[in-house]
């Protein structure tokens, strides 16, 4: 918000509103005084800051996983590395096969949580639900 007001214009926040926006399709509210479902444990999280290479602002909120307990089952998400790409590029020269790509968004926000866990939001997810408490489910 300081550097928001310092430049005169309101990028970073819009970047968080979008961020905080597009975040609520994978938490679920819970009433005040309702109690939590059973086994649910506390979870924090934070928000990254970053500048795209078009200059664009963008937010993202990541849950602190460093600080939850140990999942019992394993809830790798694995990626490609670069030299898999690289050969995956080749073959398609090689064989003449157009390469396109696109961008998935927060698309992983459709696969459901297999953790429980619950957050207290803060400010940014709008001052009518800061301290209320949500469920995370779906992966974050």
């Amino acid at each position: 918000m300081r550097i928001d007001k310092e430049n005169g214009n309101t990028l970073w926040m819009e970047a968080l509103a979008l961020e905080v926006g597009e975040l609520w399709v994978a938490l679920q509210l819970v009433p005040d005084g309702e109690p939590l479902p059973p086994g649910y444990i506390k979870a924090t999280g934070h928000i990254i800051f970053d500048v795209k290479m078009d200059f664009r602002r963008k937010a993202r909120w990541v849950k602190d996983g460093h600080k939850t307990p140990e999942p019992e089952t394993s809830n790798y998400a694995g990626v490609v590395s670069r030299e898999s790409v690289r050969i995956a590029f080749t073959y398609a020269a090689l064989m003449g096969v157009p390469v396109m790509a696109a961008d998935i968004r927060n698309a992983y926000l459709q696969a459901p949580s297999s953790e429980k866990h619950y957050i207290v939001c803060g400010p940014e997810f709008g001052l009518e639900n800061a301290g209320k408490r949500a469920l995370i489910k779906r992966a974050i």
